[in-house]
């Protein structure tokens, strides 16, 4: 990581000394132009070729190609200031990553420290004791095994929670409908609020990739309504079409997105696009202020090869 901080540090110092040759070769190039245009007469001697072909209109050829020029280098700068947009939030979207990325191993390293750690030294001395214990000491033998089996029990459960964290094992086992319907019954025990999963005619040899970023897309949708929405209704709808598209659609009757924030606003939406783009699909929210906010996403079926 360091090196490529370094590098990019690099070329971003040289980059400036590059734009300012470009300027200069550009304004040499002009005056070169212009001095040997003034040398040969150029302009007088194009109009009067021009004029010769009055009957084919081609004196205003040249008008006609300044206005295309000046079109092109409009839609050019325009297109200039989108692509800089984009390479900005794709900026700010990689520091979130990281950011989020970094946190979550924090996450886990405190876990494996203080829960981890207290159960196996728990262990560790559980079966020490009992290595020295006598044979008339039965009772603090048959303590110190049931503090094991404890010990054990509770690094079983940490280390389900940490997996299901990583990968939900249900989207394994079971399948994205049995996968969604468990989320939505859980996140709705979980918050106190209603949530309705509705499936149609999923099929049930997705690709992985499309599973998993459907289970993410649901799961971010659900985060942003117990986080943001202030609701306390929502409802999942998945179905396919019979063009290979998946249909996914997300809704809350909550107080919606308010006016002076766009979906790129937030961390959680901008990581849902970003993640639908990668699969080519589209994805809108709409939303009515006070009435809640629809989030739809259309996705191929199948990954484009």
């Amino acid at each position: 990581m360091e090196h490529y901080q370094l590098a990019g540090s690099g070329r971003s110092g040289t980059r400036p000394v590059w734009r300012a040759w470009r300027i200069l070769a550009c304004c040499a190039l002009a005056l070169a132009f212009f001095l040997l245009a003034a040398r040969l007469d150029l302009a007088e001697r194009l109009t009067r070729v021009l004029w010769r072909q009055e009957h084919w209109q081609l004196d205003e050829l040249a008008m006609s190609l300044l206005l295309l020029v000046l079109v092109l280098a409009g839609f050019a700068v325009r297109r200039g200031r989108q692509v800089a947009l984009l390479l900005a939030q794709n900026r700010a979207l990689t520091q979130r990553l990281l950011r989020a990325q970094e946190e979550e191993r924090c996450a886990l390293a405190r876990e494996l420290h203080d829960e981890v750690g207290q159960d196996c030294t728990a262990i560790r001395a559980a079966a020490s004791y009992i290595l020295r214990a006598r044979d008339g000491d039965q009772a603090n033998v048959q303590a110190c095994a049931a503090s094991i089996a404890r010990s054990a029990e509770a690094l079983h459960a940490m280390v389900r929670s940490m997996l299901r964290r990583l990968r939900p094992p249900v989207l394994d086992s079971l399948g994205l409908e049995a996968a969604l319907q468990a989320l939505c019954d859980s996140w709705a025990q979980q918050h106190g609020i209603a949530c309705r999963f509705a499936p149609h005619a999923i099929p049930a040899d997705l690709d992985d990739s499309i599973a998993t970023a459907i289970y993410r897309l649901v799961q971010e949708g659900l985060t942003n309504v117990a986080r943001h929405a202030g609701a306390d209704q929502a409802t999942v709808e998945l179905r396919a079409d019979a063009h290979g598209l998946l249909h996914l659609a997300i809704e809350d009757n909550g107080q919606g997105l308010c006016q002076d924030k766009t979906p790129a606003d937030g961390f959680g939406m901008l990581g849902m696009r970003e993640r639908v783009a990668g699969l080519r699909g589209h994805i809108r929210w709409i939303s009515a202020l006070g009435n809640g906010l629809r989030i739809e996403v259309a996705l191929a079926a199948r990954c484009a090869a």
